[in-house]
């Protein structure tokens, strides 16, 4: 852990500049189930699709994770965000299922480097006591993009002249992360590689895993991403049929109320009882699920993305926070990472399912099934409360 307790260095700005880059090309991607209906595709592959950019990371995450430190995290990020703009741009050549799965599982594997690249370097700057309040505003930085980007890709589309031509735009967005990347200082010290001065093996990854309260919290990570992920993918498809002008404004609405709970509240994430919160939040997500089954009108559609947002607002850092709390100090961008292992986790089953669902069913049933794994979540909680008392 850095000895300044300053939070808001040079290097901490950057990287979520980087951050908020990088959520980018993920947010983007609101439109890419509308734009396979525009291929040679069968719909049954829609989903698969759109979850296979997850699998490699869900793969590659655990195994890599060990190997990126502070020593080499500001190469990776360099190398990967190249990866990551190719990748991009190499969706102009994708036109069946073969072509576009390859491209999208080259896609998820550049983007899960950068992720574990920029995970390590974060945590690193991370002053003792203030997990909290660090988590929550990095997802800020990484929310925006869900904010600004989805109302924005209808016209983004028309005035570009397509989806493929938006990717375009988005890998020469990705080049803003190489002068960011300057301002981070490779460090000198090698016993700066991790937070308690030594690099993470495999064995450290077998000791994190068998730590009950870290599985614990993995596994309410993946319930809850689960849950969020088809309702981001699929939503525009069924608010179009209440009808909605512009779902993506949903989004907005739920991102602003993320970002708000969490400026407003942060501070108090370190305070407060954090499975409580847990708790609390899940439940509150789980009536949201319910709620948003049942809808009908714009006005019950947009309120529930203030609604959501609340709860994912508090739920998503303090998770993240309670992790990194129970870490040992050299494990804590390892189990950080898996975190985020968790979260592109998410990024696989929820839209693999959701697909499946929507093939055989509907949306309803679709937000039955989001509400039904987040109250799962609320009930293993109750095994969380007993192994962290603050």
């Amino acid at each position: 852990m850095p000895p300044s307790q300053k939070l808001f260095t040079k290097p901490f700005l950057a990287l979520n500049g980087i951050c908020f880059l990088t959520f980018c090309n993920m947010a983007v991607f609101f439109q890419f189930y509308g734009y396979l209906h525009t291929l040679p595709i069968a719909a049954e592959w829609y989903g698969f699709l759109i979850a296979v950019f997850s699998i490699t990371g869900l793969i590659l995450r655990p195994i890599l994770s060990p190997f990126l430190h502070m020593g080499n995290a500001r190469t990776w990020i360099l190398i990967s965000t190249a990866g990551v703009a190719l990748s991009l741009l190499s969706y102009n050549l994708a036109q069946n299922l073969w072509s576009m799965t390859l491209v999208r599982a080259v896609h998820g594997i550049t983007y899960v480097v950068l992720g574990i690249a920029l995970n390590t370097s974060l945590v690193n700057l991370i002053p003792a006591g203030r997990s909290g309040q660090a988590f929550g505003l990095v997802t800020v930085i990484t929310l925006l993009p869900f904010a600004v980007v989805p109302p924005l890709l209808k016209p983004a589309v028309h005035l570009l002249g397509g989806f493929i031509p938006v990717l375009n735009f988005s890998a020469l967005l990705m080049l803003l992360v190489f002068p960011l990347v300057l301002v981070i200082q490779k460090p000198h010290d090698p016993s700066a590689q991790t937070t308690a001065g030594r690099r993470p093996g495999l064995h450290d990854l077998v000791i994190s895993l068998k730590d009950l309260r870290v599985s614990l919290l993995l596994l309410l990570m993946l319930l809850l991403y689960s849950s969020f992920t088809p309702i981001f993918f699929f939503l525009e498809s069924y608010a179009q049929t209440i009808p909605i002008r512009n779902p993506g404004l949903f989004f907005t609405l739920s991102t602003l109320s993320e970002i708000g709970v969490r400026l407003l509240a942060g501070t108090l994430f370190d305070r407060l009882n954090k499975p409580f919160l847990i708790a609390g939040s899940l439940f509150a997500i789980g009536l949201g699920y319910l709620a948003l089954a049942a809808c009908s009108g714009p006005v019950l559609f947009y309120s529930l993305g203030v609604f959501l947002g609340l709860g994912w607002g508090v739920a998503m850092p303090v998770l993240n926070a309670l992790l990194f709390d129970i870490s040992a100090p050299h494990l804590k961008a390892l189990n950080t990472n898996l975190g985020v292992q968790m979260f592109q986790g998410g990024f696989f089953i929820g839209p693999l399912l959701g697909g499946l669902i929507l093939a055989h069913g509907n949306f309803k049933i679709l937000c039955y099934f989001c509400a039904l794994l987040v109250f799962i979540s609320v009930g293993l909680t109750a095994f969380l409360s007993k192994r962290h008392k603050t």
